[in-house]
Parts: structure tokens; sequence; C-alpha cells
């Protein structure tokens, strides 16, 4: 092996090795639950499944390892981290369609789109109990082993910090671009000096806010496995319940939909204002745009869905208040979690609910969609050329939204994935209805939003029953909404001219 690290360019496989030894702390986690579960409760079911997470968390460990020692890495440049991180994306997602397909015994595709929702922390699911168009019976969450389940609810956990901001706060050493990957898994703003300082103390936050959610879901009336679960889930923003009704399966305990909106609300809160409340700084918790204008979004579109029920007596009979407001938060926390059947909900609320997904939480959390801060500088650069245009030429106003200092470069990059991304968005979209009329333009409208933001909230389309192509487009708007489309571009001109230059 020794040889084999002396080049002089260096590689960029030890970087996808460390990422795969990372994601092996899931499969290992549920494989050993479901030992326990078999050791202690004779659950002849889970032995099976166990095994095979754990050889699959050893045989991830072992090509991670091999790949990050036999190597030596390369100091990345921008595009080339970029390519790694939007490799590592769809890799881990792939191989971790294998549980689901081989457990679970599931057609490949339907594997292959759990996996995804899950690494992407999106929280659409197949598993609806139905047969799928691929070939074969795709059993409801509530059938498969708690080996399977704790599997889906660690790779969304894993995934909501970021497999690669994960990483570098565990697995990160000397020789790593831990600037590079940090950047461009879309992260940008720091809480310590270094980003392994900062990564380390993101994980730290991340598994407090955990904990406190566990705890809130207990004292709401959970039991320990469902508590623990669902604040995984929750403070992922994920959205992966062990329930087939999700949230909506404890309707009759008011406080675990209070508890569950109170975890979604915090994995969408920046790290930096978490780690502001944690440390009495009070100052910055005071001067965080995102936050006010996260509460006022949530606010204001609560008003607006109470509204739509009050006025309209179908909605009435679907939903309660709390399920209503309680759909904003999951929304606009980009969480998933549901508590009622959307599908017959007006398609005012379902639009009110798609946008919401899309616009997603704060830049620096768990939370997808396009962020907080990329609408709030839009909206402010509309209204400085609205204030330019009535004044006399030259006049320059000044271009801040509060911490943000929008020279031409900030607002060039947001403005190109605003844009990136509802191009995107709106090709999907008309893509779905236009091979699969059967779909309303509402309902493909807000599935697709749903996807792209990384909510998991669904009208029915996400089904196993769905077609394959269904399937297909989803799985490409999770992918693409968890990068942000961009990453996939620079990506895709990077090898195209690698192939060809």
């Amino acid at each position: 092996m020794a040889s084999m690290r002396t080049g002089n360019e260096g590689s960029g496989l030890p970087y996808i090795g460390l990422i795969i030894s990372t994601t092996s702390v899931a499969p290992v986690t549920a494989g050993v639950y479901g030992l326990y579960r078999y050791a202690f409760y004779g659950d002849l079911r889970e032995l099976a499944p166990a095994l095979s997470m754990i050889e699959l968390g050893l045989a991830l460990t072992f090509l991670g390892v091999l790949l990050s020692w036999a190597f030596r890495p390369k100091t990345l440049k921008p595009v080339e981290a970029i390519t790694l991180t939007v490799a590592a994306w769809i890799l881990i997602p792939v191989l971790g369609s294998i549980p689901f397909a081989v457990a679970a015994g599931i057609p490949w595709i339907d594997a292959l789109f759990e996996s995804v929702s899950g690494w992407t922390t999106t929280g659409l699911t197949v598993l609806t109990g139905e047969w799928s168009p691929a070939g074969g019976y795709v059993p409801r969450v509530s059938e498969i082993p708690r080996t399977l389940q704790v599997w889906r609810t660690v790779m969304q956990w894993e995934g909501g910090l970021g497999i690669v901001v994960f990483t570098l706060g565990i697995l990160a050493r000397p020789g790593v671009s831990t600037a590079a990957l940090y950047l461009a898994e879309g992260r940008s703003e720091r809480i310590e000096a270094s980003i392994k300082a900062t990564a380390a103390r993101m994980l730290a936050i991340y598994i407090t806010l955990t904990g406190f959610s566990a705890i809130l879901f207990l004292l709401a009336g959970l039991d320990i496995y469902n508590a623990v679960s669902h604040a995984m889930t929750g403070v992922a923003t994920a959205g992966f319940s062990t329930k087939d009704e999700s949230i909506g399966y404890w309707l009759n305990k008011p406080l675990v939909l209070v508890a569950a909106m109170i975890a979604m609300y915090l994995g969408a809160v920046n790290f930096r204002d978490h780690y502001a409340i944690l440390t009495l700084r009070k100052e910055r918790l005071a001067g965080s745009i995102e936050s006010k204008a996260q509460a006022v979004i949530i606010l204001t579109a609560s008003l607006a869905a109470l509204v739509m029920w009050l006025r309209d007596p179908h909605m009435r009979e679907l939903f309660s208040p709390l399920q209503v407001v309680f759909h904003v938060v999951s929304a606009s926390a980009t969480a998933g979690f549901q508590a009622g059947d959307l599908s017959q909900a007006d398609d005012a609320y379902k639009a009110l609910l798609a946008v919401l997904s899309l616009i997603g939480g704060s830049a620096f959390s768990t939370a997808g969609g396009l962020k907080i801060i990329r609408v709030v500088i839009a909206a402010k650069a509309v209204a400085v050329e609205s204030e330019t245009i009535l004044h006399p030429y030259g006049y320059k106003p000044k271009l801040s939204v509060g911490r943000y200092i929008l020279d031409e470069v900030i607002l060039r990059r947001v403005l190109a994935v605003l844009a990136a991304m509802i191009i995107t968005y709106t090709i999907l979209t008309i893509t779905l209805t236009a091979l699969y009329p059967q779909y309303s333009l509402a309902d493909a409208a807000f599935e697709i939003a749903s996807a792209m933001g990384n909510v998991g909230l669904s009208v029915g389309v996400t089904a196993a029953s769905a077609p394959t192509g269904v399937k297909l487009i989803l799985i490409a708007a999770m992918l693409l909404g968890r990068l942000e489309v961009v990453a996939y571009i620079i990506a895709l001109r990077y090898i195209i001219k690698k192939i060809f230059s």
C-alpha cells in the first residue's frame, strides 16, 4: 500500500473512501439493534436483516478504509470537490438500496427510491403495501422488520447533517481538502475558525437537539423507540416515520404533534443561531434575519391556512386546526411529517404547502429548499432595483441584508441558484404531467416541490404502485434538490471537459 501512496498527483479516491466509511455507521447501528431485538426479545424476523446490515456495514468500512489509505489524497480544486460531492451523493444512495432490495425483497427501483429519499432527507416513501410495476410486493413501513426501520432512521439522521459534513466532523485528517469539500456540499458559514472544528461543533449541536427532541416526544407520551426515531428524523428535517400514517398515527395525542413541530422547527434553524442560544449570545440571535423571516413566514402561512380551513367545509371535515398548522410547519421546515391525507385537500392549500416546500428553511441548517436567506436577498435586490430606477442616474443604494453585504458576486450566485432550481422544478413538473396525465397539475406540482425541496409530504403520487417513470422523475428531483442543481451542472461540465479534452 505504501507504494500506492507515493504518487505526486494524489487521488480523489480517499475522499470517497472517507465518506463511504462514515456512511457505514447507519447499517452497523441498524444491525446491532436488530441483533439486540433477536437476543433479548427472541424476534426471529430481525436476525437475517440484522446480519445483512452488519455485513454491509463491514464491507463499506473495509472499502472506505482501503480507498482512504491506499491512495494519497490530492489537494482539491473547487470544481473537483463539487464533482466528488455529486459522485458521493449518487453512490451512497445506490449502496444504500442494497438492504431494501435484499432484506425486504422489494424491486430495485423501489429500493433505490427509498434509499435516495432517506439519504437526501426527503421522506417520500414507496413502502405503501402495494404491488410495484417493476414486479414484486412492496410492504408497508409497519410490515418491515425494525432493523430496516432503524436503517431508514439513521440514514436520514446522517443525511440531515450532510454526509460530507458528517465525515469532516468525524474522520477528516491531515492532507484532506476540508474547505473545498465543505463548500461543495453547499455550506458557506462557520461556527469555529476551522472547517473541521465547525463540522465537529455542528455534530455536537445536532446530537443535543436530537436528545432534546427525544425528551419532548417522551413527555408527549411516546415510548423510547418511537421517541428517539422521530426525534432523529424530525431534527434532520427528514420525515421518515415508524408508522404508516406518519405522525397522523397519534392524532389522539395532540402533544405528539406539538413535539414534532418543535423538532422540525429546530432542525430548520440556522446552526449559528443554535450556537448563539447555547452560548448566550443574545445580540447574535437578535440580528438573525433568517430566524425572523422564518417566524414571519410560518405565522403568516399558518394564518392563511386557517382562513382556508374556516372558509372550506371540506377542509374542516378533513383536518383539525392543529393539523392544518402542523402541515405548514412541516412544509416550511422541509421535514415531511404528515398528520392527515393531503390528497383530498383543497388545491389552494396544496399550493401554499408547495410554495413553503420550495422556500425551505435556513441556509445553515438541515432543511432543504431554496433557503430563506436567498429568497430574502432576491426580494431585497428587487426592492433596491426598483428604488434605483426612481432616482437619478448614478444613485447607488446600500445592498445589505442583516450581516450579509450584497456585492455583485453574492447576488449573482443567489440568482443563479434560484433560477436553476425554479427552471428545473418547472421542467420536471411539466414532464411528469405530460408523460402521466392521470396526475393533475396541482398534484404533480406539489409532489415535485416536495421532492426538490427534500420535504416528504405527499398527495398520493408517491406510492409503490406508481409507474417506474414517475419514481425516476422523483428520484431525479430529490437528488437535484439536495445539492441545489448548480453543483450537478458544474460536475457535468467538468466531466464532459475531461472526456473531450
